[in-house]
């Protein structure tokens, strides 16, 4: 009885080994799969953001021309700058829209290059720039008005800077083809989920200096690109209206901008109306 009370405390002594070694085995087996699992895991590529998981951005870009349409147009300070804090109403309500984390909007106002000008176009063009992207998302919503106000107020800056003189002749023209040709492709948005919109504020004239029509071809292209030519004011005689969009129908044809809205001066309830439009067409969202 007795030995065969020992041959069975041996027996139970190496099950209780063998169940040791199975379980430090299983350890083993589990520490090495996990290791390896993240050594995998830190090898791998980084994801790419699912596009499909961002909100369609739109790029609003307002080009001056500060010449002597400022003086020679009645009001027409004041009426560029009711358009200019539309569009701006119509940026804020597609920010809201994107409940404002999920936005990737932006605004800005540029300057058309000009000889003589006292305005000074870097200064005012960081001032009047509101990119979404580079706002922190706990400030996005809480400074909206202060945003608006300091763009308004700037807006009001530029304005009386660039009206020095009552008289024509001390004003050159804005070169607007210079801007196509050298700045644009800075302001436009190459996102694939961009709608760029440019909204040029000018008498309509292509003239600058001794050239009747500046308006030569560019070396880049913006697909998709939507201009506005707003406040456009031709002489009422001869259909010179007709002239006049003429032109620039067939310059935006020649570089390659297939949307293009022209919008006479007139009724200023009218151009925000048109303006609004404009944008509902192109299913802002």
């Amino acid at each position: 009885m007795e030995e065969d009370a020992q041959q069975a405390s041996v027996m139970t002594l190496r099950n209780k080994k063998q169940k040791d070694k199975t379980i430090m085995y299983n350890k083993s087996i589990l520490t090495l799969a996990l290791a390896a699992t993240l050594l995998w895991g830190c090898n791998l590529p980084p994801r790419e953001k699912d596009k499909s998981t961002l909100r369609e951005k739109h790029n609003y870009i307002v080009l001056l021309d500060l010449s002597d349409r400022l003086i020679v147009e009645k009001n027409q300070p004041e009426r560029d700058k009711e358009i200019i804090r539309h569009i701006y109403s119509v940026f804020e309500e597609k920010v809201k829209k994107d409940l404002y984390i999920k936005s990737r909007d932006e605004m800005r106002v540029a300057i058309a290059p000009q000889m003589g000008s006292r305005v000074d176009r870097d200064e005012f063009e960081d001032r009047l720039y509101v990119n979404m992207k580079n706002i922190q998302n706990v400030y996005r919503r809480a400074k909206e008005k202060e945003r608006r106000e300091d763009f308004f107020a700037n807006l009001d800056t530029l304005y009386s800077r660039a009206v020095f003189s009552k008289n024509p002749e001390h004003y050159h023209g804005a070169d607007i083809w210079k801007y196509f040709y050298e700045d644009l492709k800075v302001d436009y948005s190459t996102d694939s989920l961009t709608q760029n919109f440019l909204f040029i504020l000018t008498d309509g004239y292509p003239i600058v200096g001794s050239n009747p029509v500046k308006l030569r071809d560019i070396k880049d292209s913006y697909p998709g690109l939507h201009v506005i030519l707003l406040e456009a004011s031709p002489r009422e005689k001869d259909m010179e209206w007709d002239r006049v969009a003429e032109i620039w129908k067939e310059w935006f044809d020649k570089i390659g901008v297939e949307n293009y809205t022209l919008i006479k001066r007139g009724a200023i309830s009218k151009e925000l109306e048109q303006i609004r439009e404009v944008l509902t067409e192109k299913k802002a969202t």
